[in-house]
């Protein structure tokens, strides 16, 4: 059985989410193509992560180091011997824990100034710790050999160019990224059009579109590795 993880990695209210909505939608056509998959989605933003301590900064040793607990992560070890330093303990391992259950792996985030949202970005420089194991201790990277795919919705910046920055950057992790395996989406190219209201009825009607239903099949196969 195939085990899809879906990490959701804005902060907007799932209710009205673009890239919410593309991502139960997308899971609808995982499910055309691998009927027995088994999906699971965390909402990230209802997670207390611990921001990067940039323990690499200090050195490749730092990252990854055996006594920074069973994770092998100081931010998550420190937050656990004093939470209230950290705001709490670390709820990184909720991600960390779903990284090694799944086969298959797909971001999702909103843009935020012509990039992915500030909370992707803290997970990806959590998962430092899982790149280093193969980059500094030589003891074969975690997350090898598992697919990997992206979902961007947005206004009107960049949505296409922040889905191939975040498949270029997944590719360090050693996970196998089809450049098809985006799925980007954005209302405008106007870029001085302000908004005036939620976007979700909009995605939603492309999703339905014959121009969504291609670019929602193309990423599906690409992700799932279907001919």
């Amino acid at each position: 059985m195939r085990r899809v993880l879906i990490i959701q990695t804005t902060t907007h209210d799932p209710a009205v989410s673009t890239s919410w909505a593309m991502g139960w939608e997308a899971a609808k056509w995982i499910k055309k193509v691998s009927p027995d998959v088994d999906i699971r989605v965390i909402d990230a933003n209802k997670l207390h992560i611990v921001q990067n301590l940039s323990c690499y900064a200090s050195g490749g040793r730092n990252c990854g180091d055996p006594k920074s607990g069973p994770y092998r992560c100081w931010a998550h070890f420190s937050s656990m011997e004093d939470p209230a330093k950290y705001g709490g303990v670390d709820e990184m391992p909720v991600i960390y824990d779903g990284l090694a259950w799944a086969d298959t792996v797909v971001f999702a985030t909103s843009t935020r100034w012509g990039s992915h949202s500030a909370l992707c970005q803290k997970i990806i420089e959590r998962m430092d710790t899982l790149e280093n194991r193969g980059a500094f201790w030589k003891e074969g990277y975690p997350l090898a050999g598992k697919r990997a795919g992206v979902i961007v919705g947005g206004l009107h910046w960049k949505t296409g160019a922040v889905a191939q920055h975040l498949l270029e950057v997944l590719k360090w992790f050693r996970f196998e990224v089809n450049p098809q395996a985006a799925l980007a989406w954005q209302f405008t190219r106007d870029v001085n059009y302000e908004q005036t209201g939620p976007l979700k009825p909009n995605v939603q009607a492309w999703l339905k579109s014959p121009e969504g239903n291609l670019a929602l099949s193309e990423f599906t196969r690409a992700l799932m590795g279907a001919a």
